[in-house]
């Protein structure tokens, strides 16, 4: 599924090709790509001019007159194409511009989604903080994740606590700030939250810099492929040598979702008992891309 790197890979790559442009024509050529809704509702964009593409978590928006917009949600194997989509990618949905340029909507497992709202502010309102935004601060993560006792990894998919992380890269995440996916949210020390929060921002960065991360079908605009995945120490690497101790990655089941993790560089937290001491913490694990690079997050609509 694309996640928050691909999504702004995707925004950066259209926007500058049909941001002034009015729509001209929208062809769905799947209805349930604009359910619940259904096409004739998505057709009132027609003739509006787009203002900006913007994204929000891991939602793609093409800002329109006022607080509207079309909002695409790829969901797990949907990609947007100016060119021909790559063999066995179906298209569900074209978007005709004034200025001659056709986006083209592709998903294979037809999940996607391309909806038109009136008002965008109840969407954005019901997402979290956006991780690469300056006010996505350690202490403001830390009270969210204060407030949830599930497992770390499951708050940090919970799009209503942090906008735009997924699997992947909340697998990396958790490595780099040594943290075991198992964790209890809320049990995270004031040093963990902080290690997290520097990690998870550095991880996003560093993935946008590599324009995503083609594990699947994730494909830019151009029909060009992210390489992010090619420095991913944990995420879709289980058997491989940890790049911290040598250790075989794991993957274990939470929530129906696998995460993968080192069971030495990040050890399940073990409580406090009398005679007994924590075990000694890892060193941080070595990544061989640590090239760090300020990022901020897409232009939001007024609200």
């Amino acid at each position: 599924m694309p996640e928050l790197p691909e999504v702004e890979t995707i925004r950066r790559a259209i926007e500058p090709r049909i941001a002034g442009a009015h729509i001209t024509a929208i062809s769905v050529q799947d209805a349930s790509v604009a359910a619940p809704d259904g096409p004739e509702f998505l057709q009132r964009a027609v003739g509006a001019t787009v203002r900006a593409v913007l994204r929000r978590g891991k939602h793609l928006i093409l800002l329109l007159s006022g607080n509207s917009g079309i909002v695409v949600h790829l969901r797990m194997t949907g990609a947007l194409f100016f060119c021909k989509p790559p063999a066995g990618m179906r298209v569900r949905a074209v978007l005709s511009f004034s200025n001659e340029e056709r986006l083209l909507f592709a998903d294979t497992r037809r999940l996607g989604k391309l909806q038109y709202y009136e008002n965008l502010k109840p969407l954005l309102v019901r997402l979290g903080p956006e991780p690469l935004d300056e006010d996505f601060t350690a202490e403001a993560l830390g009270r969210a994740l204060s407030r949830h006792h599930i497992p770390i990894k499951a708050a940090l998919l919970d799009q209503h606590i942090i906008a735009g992380v997924g699997n992947m890269y909340a697998d990396e995440a958790l490595f780099e700030a040594r943290i075991n996916p198992l964790t209890p949210a809320g049990a995270l020390d004031q040093v963990q939250v902080h290690r997290l929060w520097e990690s998870i921002r550095s991880v996003l960065g560093r993935a946008i810099e590599r324009q995503g991360a083609s594990v699947d079908t994730y494909w830019l605009p151009d029909g060009g492929r992210g390489t992010a995945h090619d420095a991913f120490c944990v995420a879709h690497r289980k058997g491989a040598p940890c790049p911290g101790c040598g250790l075989p990655i794991e993957r274990l089941m939470l929530r129906k979702r696998g995460a993968y993790h080192c069971p030495r560089c990040q050890p399940l937290p073990v409580q406090e008992t009398p005679g007994r001491r924590h075990p000694t913490q890892p060193s941080p694990p070595t990544n061989t891309d640590t090239k760090r690079k300020p990022s901020t997050a897409s232009r939001r609509p007024a609200q």
